[in-house]
């Protein structure tokens, strides 16, 4: 598995420089590409853009300038996968663009050594180290090359593994870096119970263990998606006012993608706590392998009306669910799709089938109650149970007539887990200076 890492350094006129570059290279394979699409009903292949614009650029170096053409093809590849509906990538005024050095163009170092155990000899920046004892200390800088002659690029690293990729970013306050390493899960289960999990749009996760059930309400993220919807149609509203392309026009559009952004960010940071949150409580509840509900192409077959058409586009049920998964699987929890169809309507008690109107499932045939979401919960975690046959504790087929009210978890600050935060990390704190 890997991770993503994400933190905000100082921009730096070598910075500026570069992904000024960057976008100019963009905008020649944009503009060369579908200009022979028109002309001569060439689709260009990547090999030969690379030959043409990126092998031997004049700024950036070679490998950097052929992860541009990569960017390029991936979103046209993207295009042509969605039948060639929407806008492909025809913007060609790019003023900055993403920098990106896969592992070969990226050099893990450490700037320091302490006295720790005895005997040891290490190789270090090409000079042997014979001292009483020698470590490595934690603090890595990230190496990212440049062209020859160039400075490279040196960033601090707070993580002793070395990056498959980096990517660096223009931002309102300088550059961002994202950079992907590898990682192995470590298994923090302690027992052997298996859970169920249905996803929804008020309640992000209904989640049923065999035992109890827990819930985590969508009420921060449902308020944050008005905000939005809110800010985007008033800001829309004064920038279609005023003259496209003038100076107040420009500024009102920076201020729009600038405030959505942060919006953005906070959305991120409460889906990654309340994930976090979930697999927390599942690792208390001694749970190691959990059934998730499978929702994808749900838009694509209801349709509810203009209002909540556009709550349930905006649900971020995929984002969620990634971020469920992950960290199961870093915890060492199985995780696995089921089929949720029906799962809210049938019975855990009788097996039959009604559509509950409010939140509240009341079974007609047998008289069984118990939260709507938390029934979909169970009926996802014995279609589990019964597909993989479970070998753990104590299985019932059929829950008793009466289901306990599932325990709530609402947004707190407190539940820190702030991977997008727009606060300077303390420890990446920008480009270092070559030494």
């Amino acid at each position: 598995m890997y991770l993503t890492r994400k933190f905000h350094i100082e921009g730096t006129d070598q910075l500026e420089r570069l992904s000024r570059s960057s976008a100019d290279l963009w905008n020649n394979i944009c503009k060369w590409y579908w200009r022979t699409v028109d002309r001569q009903n060439h689709w260009l292949s990547k090999t030969a853009m690379r030959r043409w614009h990126c092998k031997g650029h004049g700024r950036l170096p070679s490998q950097t300038a052929q992860e541009v053409a990569e960017q390029f093809y991936e979103a046209v590849g993207s295009w042509h996968d969605n039948d060639r509906k929407g806008s492909p990538p025809r913007r060609c005024d790019k003023e900055y663009n993403v920098l990106r050095w896969t592992y070969q163009g990226v050099t893990l170092r450490y700037q320091g050594v302490t006295l720790r155990y005895q005997g040891v000899t290490l190789r270090y920046q090409g000079v042997t180290l014979r001292y009483q004892g020698v470590t490595l200390r934690d603090d890595g800088v990230l190496r990212l090359s440049t062209k020859r002659g160039d400075d490279s690029i040196l960033i601090d690293w707070p993580v002793d593994t070395e990056p498959r990729t980096v990517e660096i970013g223009k931002s309102s306050g300088g550059f961002v870096v994202r950079a992907q390493y590898d990682t192995e899960p470590v298994d923090r289960t302690t027992g052997d119970k298996v859970a169920g999990i249905d996803l929804g749009e008020k309640h992000l996760a209904a989640v049923f263990t065999g035992q109890d059930a827990f819930t985590i309400n969508g009420g921060e993220l449902r308020a944050l998606r008005h905000y939005q919807n809110n800010l985007k149609t008033k800001l829309d509203a004064k920038i279609d006012r005023k003259e496209p392309g003038s100076n107040r026009w420009k500024k009102l559009v920076q201020s729009k993608n600038k405030q959505l952004n942060h919006i953005d960010n906070k959305i991120t940071d409460l889906l990654h706590k309340l994930s976090r949150k979930v697999v927390e409580m599942l690792l208390e509840r001694d749970v190691s392998a959990i059934g998730i509900g499978d929702v994808r192409g749900i838009r694509d077959r209801i349709d509810y009306g203009s209002q909540m058409n556009q709550r349930l586009h905006q649900w971020a049920y995929g984002e969620f669910d990634r971020m469920v998964e992950q960290k199961a699987k870093l915890a060492g929890i199985t995780v696995n799709r089921v089929d949720e169809a029906y799962t809210s309507q049938e019975c855990p008690q009788c097996g039959h089938r009604k559509k509950p109107s409010g939140r509240e499932y009341a079974c007609s045939e047998c008289g069984f109650h118990g939260h709507r979401d938390v029934v979909g919960a169970a009926n996802i975690r014995r279609r589990y149970v019964a597909k993989r046959k479970y070998v753990g504790s104590e299985d019932r087929s059929r829950l008793p007539g009466v289901m306990a009210s599932p325990s709530g978890v609402r947004f707190h600050p407190h539940l820190q887990c702030s991977s997008r935060s727009r606060r300077k990390t303390n420890g990446p704190t920008g480009p270092r200076q070559p030494v």
